[in-house]
């Protein structure tokens, strides 16, 4: 087979018709001879076909495990640090509220009653209803623009509310920051799982967890520090609080512009032979990533409409983000409940958080490992389930301060390694931008109802919120072995159904629904 003769040359699979590689640059660079193994070359239509590997849905092609290991540490490198700060200071910007009510807030703004509880859910109200819409967007408008557009636009809401002196005015703000920030989430797992393969995904992917518990650990020693400053030029510390971290996320976001490329096709810190093996990867998981058109393919967003998976993926998170909000807004105000003092507080929340971290990283390097999900889940679960338990039952501060600990082991990775589950197994693109969005629109409900569950008249101990939040994680854990079977039972009918078709390859452009595409439980 000669593929070196300068000729515009096509690849295509029957895993997916229509999606075209150019393959001219990879001949002219001397990547294709040598590493393309059991294809067939048709010198009319000058095509290669390449057949779907059955066990991962991904088109057989063979790449110099090297030069892919250094490709892949190149866009660990350049990527994920970028992803990890920007999701950070987003964390910092929606969470800081927790911060500023036990430093004074509260007084300041005449928070009776419920009110802080109102401003604790509102914000996920705009943030619910703008996910899907944004998430849709991310392959027409690119990285590089649409990613930046969403940090500079919150960051600037964020800063602003440093100058709010309302119940009203601060009710404004949070709903317009949910509505900025609402794109960010899903498009980073949208764009890393457009970066990497369904094997690479779970480190990655674990890294915008591990920035949130940071942000956690982060937040409290920040708010700490910031809090000294109150009555500096007149002000309050909560209103420096809001306005350092608001002008932090605008520095990153305009930093974003120039650090995030559109893709790694057009990567600036990539040579042109490391951009060809990036073409040779797209081929490999075309059915995962399916055509490059920016056009919406609306076939595919009622495909995910249609799906029981992702409707299920959805009550799952809710219910484990009822937990994981509530647990990372109301922390604070659980360890002061605790008798420790507002500043105690503020800086007794890191290394529960950083634990958190530890865990969710330490699980993501099993989860590549394996290739397992639901094990990982179900175990690790346990813990969460275990602190919240303990949280109901007792009444001495040092055991109430170990339970946090035990549902910060569980809970990052119960929450994030389900959106995880779901990302590697939709496709391709559109579809998977629609379930990520349905995921989170439908998880964030669990948001608003974090910010009802831990009030005042509930303190020191709050037991209706820690109540609701068992409540939330043993529903998710029930659902999530529900969804293990269902994944089970529905690769076995792929089996069947590979098995009545001899092992011949056909249905093509399925994305998930190909026979050739197996769900990883």
């Amino acid at each position: 087979m000669l593929l070196d003769d300068k000729v515009g040359l096509m690849v295509t699979m029957e895993a997916f018709p229509g999606h075209f590689l150019d393959v001219c640059q990879l001949s002219e660079a001397g990547l294709l001879p040598g590493i393309m193994e059991g294809v067939t070359y048709d010198t009319e239509k000058k095509t290669v076909h390449v057949g779907p590997d059955i066990a991962t849905g991904e088109t057989e092609i063979l790449i110099d495990p090297e030069a892919e290991r250094r490709l892949l540490h190149k866009l660990d490198l350049h990527i994920i640090p970028v992803i990890m700060i920007t999701y950070l200071v987003a964390f910092l910007d929606r969470s800081n509220v927790g911060n500023a009510k036990v430093a004074g807030m509260v007084t300041d703004l005449n928070l009776t009653g419920s009110k802080f509880n109102v401003l604790a859910s509102i914000f996920y109200v705009t943030y619910i209803a703008f996910e899907i819409p944004t998430s849709t967007y991310l392959k027409k408008f690119g990285a590089s623009k649409l990613i930046p557009a969403i940090v500079i636009a919150w960051s600037l809401v964020a800063t602003f509310s440093a100058f709010v002196q309302s119940y009203g005015g601060m009710i404004a703000i949070r709903l317009l920051l949910g509505a900025c920030e609402a794109g960010l989430f899903p498009c980073f797992n949208l764009y890393l799982s457009s970066l990497y393969k369904r094997d690479e995904q779970a480190k990655r992917f674990c890294m915008i967890f591990v920035a949130q518990a940071l942000a956690g650990a982060f937040g409290g020693l920040l708010a700490y520090g910031i809090l000294k400053m109150d009555g500096v030029a007149g002000w309050a510390g909560w209103r420096w609080l809001f306005c350092i971290e608001g002008l932090a996320s605008l520095v990153v976001g305009v930093a974003d512009i120039f650090l995030l490329p559109d893709s790694a096709e057009s990567a600036y810190f990539l040579t042109p032979a490391e951009k060809d093996l990036v073409r040779l990867r797209a081929l490999q998981s075309a059915s995962y990533h399916g055509p490059s058109t920016p056009d919406i393919d609306w076939t595919q967003v009622r495909a995910a409409f249609r799906s029981p998976m992702v409707w299920l993926s959805g009550w799952i998170q809710m219910c484990t983000n009822t937990c994981l909000y509530g647990f990372s807004t109301f922390l604070p105000t659980i360890i002061n409940g605790m008798g420790y003092t507002s500043v105690q507080a503020q800086y007794l929340t890191i290394p529960i958080y950083l634990l958190g971290a530890i865990i969710y990283f330490l699980t993501a390097i099993g989860v590549d490992r394996t290739q397992r999900r639901a094990p990982f889940m179900f175990f690790w679960g346990l813990f969460t389930v275990a602190g919240y338990c303990t949280l109901l039952s007792a009444t001495k501060p040092s055991i109430l301060y170990f339970a946090c600990f035990l549902v910060a082991m569980g809970l990052y990775v119960f929450d994030g390694l389900n959106m995880l589950w779901l990302a590697g197994n939709v496709a391709p693109h559109y579809k998977r931008a629609v379930a990520i969005g349905m995921n989170q629109t439908i998880g964030n409900i669990g948001g608003v109802i974090a910010g009802q569950i831990y009030v005042a008249r509930d303190s020191p101990l709050y037991r209706m919120g820690q109540g609701v939040s068992l409540a939330g994680i043993l529903t998710g854990y029930v659902s999530a072995v529900g969804m293990f079977f269902l994944l089970r039972r529905l690769n076995r009918g792929k089996d069947v159904k590979r098995g009545e078709m001899g092992g011949v390859e056909g249905e093509d452009g399925l994305g998930d629904a190909s026979p050739w595409f197996i769900y990883k439980t």
